[in-house]
């Protein structure tokens, strides 16, 4: 029996339409939340000449000065900032993923542990500025920005900031963000989510855990164009032997 005219054409326009679809990415994820794997996944980032870094913190005291800080609430680990030497610094831990166009909340525990008894937030993450630095602050950053910038082309979205009169110590406290209009605007680019501190007054102990990117609904899927092809090269086989 010969293959029928009209559907072979509409075959042929199934195809051609799934040819014409955008290529889809895998839902956006953030790796090692919890650092019970240590750091891998993160990089963490000292700017030059600080006292200190981010280190891997379990118990209820500060990996190096010692002082009191809350448990880790996911695991037995969390990532925590700390002075060494009780000297000033600015430490940043970062992790890249990649956008994609999906409904989706940004989520994280945060320890604030600012032994300086009050925040100052000048436009800057640089310790050794004139002015005192005392602060926190989690961000996106476009990909390839400095990751030390606040400038504002730099910067996407700032999902948490300390602000002048805020508690000194506080934590772990859960942080939520819906970032689905963000991973939109930037679908298929790598993105940089930023966790920093600096203090030249005193010490501060940044404490960060469980950090989640949560799919709302279905992820979207990787693109399926070729089974799809088999099945339509298959339709037109049946219809042939038919």
């Amino acid at each position: 029996m010969q293959i029928r005219p009209r559907l072979v054409t509409s075959l042929l326009s199934v195809l051609l339409g799934l040819s014409a679809l955008p290529a889809a990415h895998a839902a956006p994820a953030i790796m090692n939340g919890g650092f019970e794997s240590g750091f891998a996944n993160w990089t963490t980032l000292d700017q030059t000449g600080s006292e200190g870094t981010f280190y891997l913190q379990s118990g209820t005291t500060s990996p190096t000065t010692g002082l009191a800080v809350a448990a880790p609430p996911e695991g037995s680990q969390a990532a925590m900032s700390d002075a060494g030497l009780g000297g000033p610094g600015t430490h940043v831990l970062y992790q890249d993923f990649v956008a994609s166009a999906v409904g989706a909340t940004l989520s994280f525990e945060l320890f604030i542990g600012n032994r300086a008894n009050d925040f100052y937030t000048p436009a800057t993450l640089d310790f050794a500025t004139a002015a005192i630095n005392q602060q926190a602050r989690v961000d996106i950053l476009k990909a390839g920005a400095d990751a030390f910038s606040v400038d504002s082309g730099d910067i996407l979205m700032t999902l948490y900031q300390t602000q002048v009169g805020d508690a000194p110590v506080s934590g772990y406290t859960t942080i939520t963000q819906d970032i689905t209009a963000l991973l939109a605007t930037h679908n298929g680019e790598t993105l940089r989510l930023r966790f920093a501190e600096a203090d030249n007054l005193d010490v501060f102990q940044l404490g960060v855990d469980n950090v989640r990117i949560e799919i709302q609904g279905n992820p979207v899927p990787e693109p399926a164009s070729v089974l799809l092809l088999v099945g339509a090269l298959g339709a037109l086989t049946i219809t042939r032997r038919r």
